[in-house]
């Protein structure tokens, strides 16, 4: 492949990158638009339809693959459909509940987590330099959370549910690992979405029929961006390593903070600014870690 070649692929997988990250702001955006219009708008519902088309979409994947399907799968499949779903839904209400753009920052958290969880559950020994990513990480948590806390004495839900959402989606990645080696990615992707249309039915069903007023608008532009974003966020890992991709998916902190400034007034503060800045600082530096770290 010539140089030329190379560097045209890694562009396009560098846009379709940056593009997913767009999306999946802007899919919270408008769970947050929805929240601000209707208070009775239940975040549920914009996560059952995101997995239902989603569902399908996977369905198109899998019989394309030809693959045998089975009930019985590797429990790590199972791991990362669960996990996957209620990341999703926490996300969702700590969207619906707070501002969109402190939602997405500590959502993006999980890069931190995952590299917690996975030392009592993979005997992952960090080394020094790790440590000192990992106290970025934290501190940029704590900023979040714990300042909020000492200034005022209360701690906000919404940040409850971001930091959940984070914790969770580490989980997921983590069971991912394991469904990856024993399982086809259309597979794993089919139960992801089949278990998290099941699970998000019985909480959205009683609110279906707000799909037929004009706030269903909002749940529509949500799930068809969630999708867009899952569909070029695949797609970029064709032409991107695990450690560019990270880079680029780390994104969506400033686009949120930003896009939250301008477009719904969100206004984040010194210690929401500075704990933003180290979560980014931190996943930025976890991604090339894992980079060195392979060449070795």
């Amino acid at each position: 492949m010539s140089q030329s070649i190379y560097h045209r692929r890694q562009l396009y997988g560098i846009l379709l990158n940056a593009f997913s990250a767009l999306s999946f702001y802007f899919a919270t955006f408008f769970v947050r638009l929805g929240a601000l219009y209707d208070a009775d708008l239940a975040s549920e519902l914009f996560a059952f339809v995101r997995y239902l088309p989603g569902f399908f979409f996977a369905l198109y994947l899998f019989r394309k693959a030809e693959l045998p399907f089975r009930w019985k799968v590797p429990i790590p499949v199972y791991l990362r459909a669960i996990f996957n779903t209620l990341a999703l839904l926490f996300f969702y209400e700590a969207v619906a509940t707070g501002p969109a753009g402190t939602a997405n920052v500590l959502n993006m958290t999980y890069p931190a987590f995952v590299a917690i969880i996975a030392i009592p559950v993979f005997r992952e020994i960090p080394d020094t330099r790790m440590l000192i990513v990992l106290a970025f990480s934290m501190g940029g948590i704590g900023l979040y959370v714990l300042y909020p806390l000492i200034s005022t004495g209360t701690i906000s839900t919404a940040d409850l549910w971001g930091i959940g959402s984070g914790l969770l989606a580490a989980i997921a990645i983590l069971s991912l690992r394991g469904a990856a080696m024993q399982a086809r990615a259309e597979e794993i992707l089919l139960w992801m979405f089949a278990l998290g249309s099941i699970a998000s039915f019985p909480l959205a069903v009683s609110s279906l029929d707000q799909m037929l007023e004009p706030g269903g608008l909002y749940v529509l532009a949500s799930a068809c961006l969630g999708i867009a974003g899952q569909w070029s966020l695949t797609r970029s890992y064709a032409y991107l390593s695990a450690t560019a991709g990270s880079i680029v998916s780390s994104l969506r902190i400033p686009i949120a903070l930003v896009a939250g400034f301008f477009l719904l007034q969100e206004i984040p503060g010194l210690s929401g600014i500075l704990g933003a800045g180290l979560i980014f600082v931190g996943n930025l530096f976890l991604a090339l870690f894992r980079r060195s770290e392979k060449k070795e």
